[in-house]
């Protein structure tokens, strides 16, 4: 598999980069495969962090080439609890803060099926999505929202300009954080977004991911983790101005910003107090992430001391969620020969086998065949609506697992 380190930061090209977190090496994140896949080898890449000293971008440097990672790309945003709802009413919230008209051309890089672009459809808008998962974009295509299966580059953003004109808005949802030549991309940004129009992007945050103890959200498709210090100046570097700036709370805390293009001056006061407010958590700086660290080890201690324990007393243990996560869990805790199963509820991913380690992925319905006696949820974000769907399991006698933010176990 096609991979390569930088050796200078993807914002602003400095060689000031210190590592900042150590996480074990790790797979693909979403590299399920089939049981004809078992003996293929899948590689192992570095998952440390480092932190640009010069923009302050906190950037994976190891990076796997994107075709590897996105044209067969399972992931479909509908599996994601609450993110289909979020995402009409983040069109709905979009339409009425700029006055959109209907109409008006409205594009979303790396679209997934489309579940922004419908909400923008149903307020008479004319969409085009564009995400490389080829199965995915003609999916999105036959259920009506058109969509290129392409990368966004420069380069596509010309081409779409002369086919389609250009867009009133521009969204991208987790989509910054994917992306190696960032400076390119934000180039086609200026170059498909008209004189009056609007970016829009949301990124998971880099505060919120140390503050809510997200560090499993760290996986070779994120390779950078973004404040709004870094944007800022990536943004104002090509001729673009983020205007406004707000904390939401998707994917475990999300930066929500919205860019023009650089002749509009008036800037919300959003955006200065939130990178004072980076500046006073001293984000930029590198003891943050050496306590970040500690906690880290702290939590992958308790577990494993508990897994031990339960596995010297003969109990059976599954897990909860075969998503990216887990694969960063299962190989930073070192904790995949405790597992019997990894049980899911996304028929995409039921049949398959985890990444490097090949847990087998079975339906929640086993859980009521084979019985087991604890479940770490590893799709702990959604621990509420995982133990509501299960609340038999645990009137039987079952336990959960909740590895973070902080260890719990819940029974009846």
């Amino acid at each position: 598999m096609k991979n390569y380190k930088n050796d200078k930061c993807r914002i602003c090209a400095s060689k000031e980069l210190e590592e900042v977190l150590f996480l074990n090496p790790s797979p693909l994140a979403d590299n399920y495969v089939s049981k004809s896949q078992l003996s293929d080898k899948q590689e192992l890449f570095d998952m440390n962090v480092s932190l640009c000293k010069q923009c302050g971008l906190v950037q994976l440097l190891t990076v796997v080439e994107p075709e590897d990672i996105y044209i067969d790309y399972l992931y479909k945003t509908t599996t994601s609890v609450g993110l289909p709802q979020h995402f009409v009413d983040s069109a709905l919230n979009i339409i009425k803060k700029y006055n959109i008209e209907k109409h008006s051309f409205i594009v979303d890089i790396g679209s997934n099926i489309g579940s922004l672009l419908h909400g923008y459809k149903n307020f008479g808008m004319k969409v085009l999505g564009i995400d490389p998962a080829k199965d995915i974009a003609k999916e999105a295509t036959t259920n009506g929202i058109e969509t290129l299966p392409i990368f966004f580059t420069s380069l596509t953003a010309q081409s779409i300009v002369e086919k389609y004109g250009k867009a009133k808005v521009i969204n991208s949802n987790n989509m910054m954080a994917n992306i190696d030549k960032i400076n390119d991309l934000v180039i086609g940004i200026k170059v498909l977004l008209a004189e009056d129009g609007v970016f829009v992007m949301e990124t998971s945050y880099l505060l919120h991911l140390i503050n809510n103890m997200v560090f499993d959200t760290i996986y070779h498709e994120h390779l950078s983790y973004f404040g709004l210090k870094p944007l800022q100046y990536l943004f104002e570097e090509n001729g673009l101005r983020v205007v406004d700036a707000e904390i939401v709370d998707t994917k475990g805390g999300s930066l929500k910003c919205y860019i023009e293009h650089d002749k509009n001056q008036k800037i919300s006061q959003n955006v200065f107090d939130i990178i004072e407010n980076e500046t006073l958590q001293k984000l930029y700086e590198k003891k943050i992430y050496q306590e970040y660290q500690n906690k880290i080890s702290k939590q992958k201690e308790l577990l494993v001391d508990s897994l031990q324990t339960i596995k010297k007393y003969g109990k059976k243990v599954f897990g909860y969620g075969a998503s990216n996560t887990t694969t960063t869990l299962l190989h930073h805790f070192e904790i995949a020969k405790y597992f019997e199963y990894i049980v899911d509820d996304n028929d995409i991913k039921i049949g398959r086998f985890c990444p490097n380690n090949h847990l087998p992925v079975v339906s929640s319905n086993v859980i009521y065949e084979r019985k087991p006696d604890y479940i770490v949820i590893f799709a702990w974000r959604f621990a509420d609506v995982i133990i509501k769907k299960h609340q038999n399991f645990l009137d039987n006698g079952g336990k959960f697992i909740i590895p973070l933010p902080k260890y719990q176990e819940i029974s009846c």
